[in-house]
């Protein structure tokens, strides 16, 4: 079965069931069949040449849906089932497109200057400018701009998922030549096991002291990175900032924070385990001792390294639409000058395939205050000015926009790839409503790959590149007999284009319709006297190439 097919658009459902009636399904067919049409026809006319264009083309084919499903006795979700407590709703799995903005614009990033007032070169942003992109250090929930809501509601649970803090760049993001070695001298990485049983010998914290042999006459690889750090690691400015989004959490859930009642959840790769590390002295300084909770490396669903072809295939379908071939070929020309000032060679492919190399190379540099200067190979005098800078982190944002949120085949391709961590998920939401399981505050670290992914599954509508720290928080409420979810973005309300996460003026939305709508998306059911997802047969299911 095609992986398109097994996330049917609009089904109706009751709230207790993931399974739509066979009314549902017809209409399913129909829709289908009639939007397929019309997308051709203009696709035939040249109508539809950018996701702009397609933007304005879907309310009319929204329209017709909606006919055809009023038609048949079947209802849409509207604005109008969002108030709390309301529960006659449909589940309404369709692709929305995200608001149109400078970023969603090729011409736009192109021919501008600056990076539209985001925050490339400091960790810090002043109070009053609080809620602004900061790619060293994105906003998150902190007490002083909380959405406080009515008193009413009765806050149960809380589950966090954020991408690390400040590192180093990766080594396969180094120039040839890189004029200032990196030293970390002033951090220590601990790298030792302890028996858990008291009557066990101890064992003695031991760190990672990085050196190199003057007998040595092997240079490092790649030649370009130097210098005491590892490649990538989180730097002092990183820790810094990840104990202090400790702190501002701690300053809104602290009634749900303890010992007993927090669970910790990392990926493989150590950058998160350093990040929880110091998370965890404002989380629970009192604690000599916290458990972090990891899955296999070959199948963690939090990074995600689970195999998933059908995903990889879907994300290579977008890399390989008209606009991401505008979008490089009209970066070529500041490819050429990157390539001429760096001493990339214009024939390393992953230099090229997109700027996510040049993105990272330099952004870490600004964001720790080192400069841009760099010798040219070929000219000494040759620098990376700010202006050659800002056009790649506009072309960065662009290109997560496209991937993640600006083409209907990212919400398949993220769904697939972060289904089993969206399982997981719903399965956390309902816990504290059955009254099962003693955590009530959950966190998870992870990184730009799992946020943008977990955004294109809940619709976000200005889809950016998430920066170090960006957050997502769900909480779990109780109104006497009712529970809602209310996600969190950045500290504040998320603006999703999806129905389904529309809430009300508090951002309270029924938990049956955040839970019909995560867990139709995957297939999520009880069945055999356990849940099962479809998780693993939409990862292997064939996808057609263009």
């Amino acid at each position: 079965m095609d992986g398109t097919q097994q996330q049917p658009d609009r089904q109706r459902r009751d709230v207790s069931s993931f399974w739509g009636s066979s009314k549902s399904f017809l209409a399913l067919g129909l829709s289908v069949v009639l939007i397929t049409a019309l997308l051709v026809q203009l696709l035939n006319q040249d109508l539809i040449s950018s996701t702009e264009m397609m933007h304005n083309a879907l309310p009319g084919v929204a329209s017709l849906t909606a006919a055809v499903l009023a038609y048949l006795g079947v209802a849409h979700v509207s604005d109008t089932t969002d108030q709390p407590g309301n529960d006659n709703f449909a589940i309404d799995l369709s692709w929305y497109p995200q608001r149109p903005s400078p970023i969603t614009n090729l011409t736009t990033v192109i021919n501008s200057t600056g990076v539209w007032g985001f925050i490339y070169n400091t960790s810090h942003t002043p109070d009053s400018q609080y809620g602004t992109y900061n790619w060293c250090n994105m906003p998150h929930v902190r007490a002083k701009e909380y959405p406080k809501p009515p008193s009413e509601y009765e806050l149960l649970y809380v589950e966090v998922i954020h991408r690390h803090h400040l590192r180093t760049p990766y080594s396969s993001n180094a120039f040839p030549i890189e004029p200032e070695p990196w030293n970390c001298n002033d951090i220590a990485l601990f790298s030792y096991s302890s028996p858990l049983s008291p009557s066990s010998p101890p064992s003695t914290p031991a760190y990672h002291s990085p050196f190199t042999s003057p007998l040595n006459p092997f240079p490092p690889s790649p030649i370009g990175l130097q210098g005491t750090c590892e490649f990538p690691q989180i730097t002092l400015p990183g820790l810094t900032d990840s104990h202090q989004h400790g702190l501002d959490l701690l300053s809104v859930y602290a009634p749900l924070i303890s010992p007993e009642t927090v669970a910790i959840h990392v990926t493989n790769n150590p950058i998160t385990t350093q990040v929880a590390g110091a998370l965890l002295s404002a989380l629970l300084p009192s604690t000599s001792r916290t458990p972090l909770l990891v899955q296999n490396k070959e199948i963690d669903p939090l990074e995600p390294q689970y195999p998933c072809p059908s995903s990889r295939h879907l994300f290579s379908r977008i890399q390989s639409t008209p606009e991401w071939k505008s979008h490089l070929s009209l970066a070529k020309p500041l490819f050429e000058q990157l390539d001429k000032i760096s001493g990339v060679p214009p024939t390393d492919s992953g230099f090229h395939k997109s700027v996510d190399h040049y993105y990272d190379n330099l952004s870490s540099k600004q964001c720790h205050s080192r400069p841009l200067l760099l010798r040219s190979v070929t000219s000494p005098d040759d620098s990376i000015p700010q202006e050659m800078a800002d056009a790649v982190y506009r072309l960065g944002q662009w290109e997560y926009h496209h991937l993640y949120r600006g083409s209907p085949d990212s919400l398949k391709a993220s769904v697939a790839s972060y289904g089993v961590w969206i399982a997981e998920l719903v399965s956390h939401i309902q816990q504290p409503i059955k009254g099962q399981g003693e955590v009530k505050y959950r966190h998870n670290i992870a990184h730009d790959g799992s946020i943008s992914r977990l955004l294109g599954v809940l619709q976000v509508e200005q889809m950016h590149w998430p920066g170090m720290g960006a957050e997502i928080v769900f909480e779990i409420y109780k109104l006497k007999t009712k529970y809602f979810v209310r996600v969190l973005y950045g500290g504040q309300v998320l603006k999703s284009s999806s129905p389904m996460l529309k809430g009300d003026k508090n951002g309270m939305t029924p938990v049956g319709k955040v839970v019909g709508y995560l867990g139709g998306l995957i297939g999520l059911r009880e069945q055999g006297g356990g849940t099962r997802h479809d998780v693993r047969r939409m990862c292997n299911a064939p996808v057609t190439k263009i």
